[in-house]
């Protein structure tokens, strides 16, 4: 299994979805969200590669991989297999424009 790691930034984004959901949905719902992400990442954990390379980061520094793990959020991560590592570098907004999330990636 593979450690997986949160960067500030995702972590950052991952609270401000759950808060979101807990203001707009109830606190019920916003733990059955944590749980499902929990989950994802657990199984990501045991499969780094389950993601799709995210096309829209290609040709960048490192292989950028994705999944959609509810219908609002996406989470962008990177294998680092030296360090049987998994990096949860982003948590994009499924309801927003793709392009313009990863353009804020451009410093990677």
């Amino acid at each position: 299994m593979a450690e997986v790691i949160w960067s500030k930034k995702a972590n950052r984004k991952r609270i401000a979805f759950l808060t979101y959901g807990e203001k707009e949905f109830g606190r019920k719902t916003a733990a059955k969200m944590n749980e499902r992400i929990e989950s994802y990442v657990q199984a990501l954990a045991g499969n780094p590669y389950m993601g799709i390379v995210e096309s829209l980061l290609q040709g960048r520094k490192q292989t950028y991989r994705s999944l959609v793990v509810h219908k609002l959020v996406k989470l962008v991560y990177f294998v680092d297999e030296t360090a049987n590592r998994i990096q949860i570098y982003d948590v994009w907004d499924t309801r927003r424009e793709p392009r313009t999330q990863a353009d804020n990636m451009n410093n990677i």
